[in-house]
C-alpha cells in the first residue's frame, strides 16, 4: 500500500512538473504539450543522463519565467530586446518587476534541483501506455501531413511537435535567425536612399513637425473619451483628432519602421520595412531641411532600426549617447528636446523643415518618466504614473507649439504614438502585449497654424504605408498609387482586413485580436 501510494505521489509530482514547465517557458497551455512532457518524464528521468538533461531545463526554465510571463515564448521581439539592450536597461526591466518576481524564480531553481536530486521518478513499461505516447507525439504532425499541399516531413516534425523543451531550443533559432536576417537586410538597405519617384512638391507650411510619441494607447487620452482630463491643450487646439489609427506592431523596433518608412510585402503572411524609402529621406529629396531629436536614446554600437533611419536626417540631437533607456537616463525628461527645437528654429532659411521628435513618453516604468508630481489618483499607483505621463505629453505638446508660435513659423505639427499596450496583474499594470487590439489603437492627432476649427474623424486606418499620408501631408507627391496619397486627409476611406505584426513576424488579422477594456 505505501508502495502504491509512493509511486501515485512521483506521478503527481511529473503531472505538476509538465503543467509547470509549459506554463514558465510561456506557451499556450496545451494538452499535448503537458502531456508530452508527463511521458518523457515518466520514461527517461529515472536515468541519470535525463535526470541532468531535464535538470537543466526546468532551470533554465525558471529562469526565463519572468520573460516568458509578460512576452511569453521566445520570438522575435524577445531576441531583438534581448540582443539590443545594455545592462543599464536589462536593471530596468528587473527593477519594474513585482517583489515577488525575485523570489520564485529561485525558489523554483532550488525545489527542482531538490526533485531532480532526490525524487526516484517512476518505471513504466506498460506497452500500452508507451503505445499512447507514440500517439501523442506523431498526432499533430501527421494531421498537418495530410492537409498540406506540399508536404515536407522535417519542417512539418519542426513545427508542430508540441513538446516545450524541444519548442523552446527551435524557437530561440528560428527567432535568432529571422532577427539577424531581417537586421542584415536593413544595414544593407541603409546605404541607398529614396528610390520613391516624387511628382512635385508644394508644401503649405514653412515647418513639420512629427512628434512620436511612446506606448500610449488612445483610450487612456481625454481627447478620445478618457474621464480623467489629461489632455487639456489637445482637447482644445487640436485642428484635427483622428480615432481609428492601427499601429503596425505592439513594439517600438517593429512599429515606427512601418509608421514611417514604406512596407514591402513578401506574401499574405510577412511584411517589412523598406527603411531606405522613409519620411527622411523623401524630404530630403523634395528639398526640406531635416532634423531628428529624440529623447529615446541611441546604443552605439547595439544598433536598432529607429537610429539607422534616424541616420538619415540631415540634423540629429539625442539627449543620451551609448544607451537606450538605462541608468543613466535619470533626469532626462522630452522636455530637455524644447531647447533645441527652440535654437534649431532661430537658425533663420528659405527652405522648408521637417522636425521629427521622439520621445520617451509613457514608456514602462511609468512613474520614472514624470518629471513633474503625479496628477491624478486612480488608485493604482502605476496607472496614475500612466495617466500622469500623458498628461505631461500634452504639456510637451503645448509646450512646442508655443516656441513655434514664438519664431513666427507657420506650422503643422503631428502626433502619434509608435503603440499602445495591455492590462497586466489584474489591472494594475500594462506592458507589451501583441495578442490584443489596445495595443494598437493609438491617437492621431493634427495642430495646424492655419486652422481654428477643431474636426473629429472616425474611420479605421492602417499604420502600414502611414508614410505616404505624411508624404502627402507635407505637400510631396509621390508616384504611388495609394489612397493616402489619392485622397486629403479628411476624404481617406476608411480601411478594412487590417492586419498588425505579431512577435513572430507574421501578419494578423486585427479583429481577431482580443480586446482589453479600460477599466475607467
Amino acid at each position: 500500500m505505501i508502495f502504491i501510494k509512493r509511486k501515485l505521489f512521483t506521478h503527481i509530482i511529473c503531472i505538476c512538473l509538465s503543467i509547470a514547465l509549459v506554463y514558465l517557458l510561456g506557451y499556450e497551455k496545451r494538452f499535448d504539450r503537458a502531456m508530452l512532457t508527463y511521458f518523457s518524464l515518466i520514461f527517461l528521468a529515472r536515468f541519470t543522463l535525463f535526470r541532468f538533461f531535464f535538470g537543466a531545463i526546468f532551470v533554465i526554465a525558471s529562469l526565463y519565467f519572468p520573460i516568458g510571463f509578460y512576452y511569453g515564448s521566445p520570438n522575435v521581439a524577445v531576441i531583438s530586446a534581448v540582443s539590443e539592450t545594455d545592462f543599464d536597461e536589462v536593471l530596468e526591466f528587473f527593477n519594474q518587476l513585482p517583489i515577488y518576481f525575485y523570489f520564485i524564480p529561485i525558489a523554483l531553481v532550488i525545489l527542482f534541483t531538490y526533485l531532480f536530486y532526490k525524487v526516484k521518478f517512476p518505471t513504466v513499461n506498460n506497452k500500452y501506455v508507451i503505445v499512447l505516447f507514440l500517439l501523442l507525439c506523431c498526432y499533430k504532425p501527421i494531421k498537418i501531413f495530410f492537409k498540406s499541399q506540399n508536404p515536407s516531413i522535417p519542417t512539418i516534425l519542426v513545427h508542430n511537435f508540441k513538446y516545450p523543451p524541444f519548442e523552446f531550443c527551435v524557437d530561440l533559432y528560428s527567432s535568432y535567425k529571422l532577427y539577424t536576417t531581417e537586421k542584415q537586410e536593413q544595414l544593407k538597405q541603409i546605404e541607398k536612399t529614396n528610390t520613391i519617384p516624387i511628382v512635385s512638391v508644394n508644401p503649405k507650411y514653412k515647418t513639420y513637425v512629427i512628434i512620436i510619441g511612446e506606448s500610449v494607447r488612445k483610450d487612456y487620452m481625454s481627447a478620445y473619451g478618457f474621464k480623467y482630463d489629461n489632455t487639456p491643450f489637445t482637447n482644445e487646439h487640436a485642428s484635427l483628432i483622428w480615432d481609428g489609427l492601427i499601429a503596425p506592431a505592439s513594439n517600438t523596433q517593429s512599429s515606427i519602421p512601418h509608421l514611417i518608412s514604406q512596407s514591402t510585402y513578401s506574401d499574405n503572411k510577412e511584411v517589412n520595412a523598406q527603411i531606405n524609402n522613409n519620411i527622411i529621406t523623401i524630404a530630403n529629396d523634395a528639398g526640406f531641411d531635416t532634423y531628428w531629436l529624440s529623447n529615446q536614446g541611441q546604443l552605439g554600437r547595439m544598433e536598432i532600426t529607429v537610429p539607422r533611419i534616424t541616420a538619415y536626417s540631415k540634423n540629429i540631437f539625442y539627449t543620451k549617447k551609448g544607451e537606450y533607456n538605462g541608468r543613466s537616463s535619470k533626469g532626462k525628461y522630452d522636455t530637455l528636446l524644447l531647447p533645441k527645437l527652440d535654437s534649431l528654429l532661430a537658425e533663420k532659411n528659405d527652405k522648408p523643415k521637417l522636425i521629427v521628435m521622439h520621445l520617451i513618453g509613457s514608456h514602462p516604468h511609468f512613474c520614472k518618466r514624470l518629471q513633474f508630481d503625479v496628477q491624478f489618483d486612480l488608485d493604482n499607483k502605476n496607472l496614475s504614473c500612466y495617466v500622469s505621463s500623458i498628461k505631461e505629453t500634452d504639456d510637451f505638446i503645448k509646450s512646442t507649439i508655443e516656441i513655434l508660435k514664438r519664431h513666427n513659423e507657420d506650422y503643422s505639427v503631428v502626433y502619434f504614438a509608435d503603440h499602445g499596450l495591455s492590462h497586466t496583474e489584474q489591472y494594475q499594470d500594462l506592458r507589451h502585449n501583441w495578442e490584443n487590439q489596445n495595443s494598437y489603437q493609438v491617437p492621431l492627432i493634427f495642430f495646424d497654424s492655419a486652422e481654428d476649427s477643431q474636426i473629429k474623424i472616425n474611420k479605421q486606418i492602417s499604420g502600414y504605408q502611414f508614410v505616404y499620408l505624411l508624404s502627402h501631408w507635407m505637400g510631396i507627391k509621390l508616384n504611388i498609387q495609394h489612397d493616402y496619397m489619392q485622397y486629403h486627409l479628411m476624404d481617406i476611406p476608411e480601411q478594412k482586413n487590417i492586419q498588425i505584426k505579431d512577435w513572430n513576424n507574421k501578419l494578423f488579422p486585427f479583429n481577431d485580436l482580443k480586446k482589453d477594456p479600460n477599466p475607467y
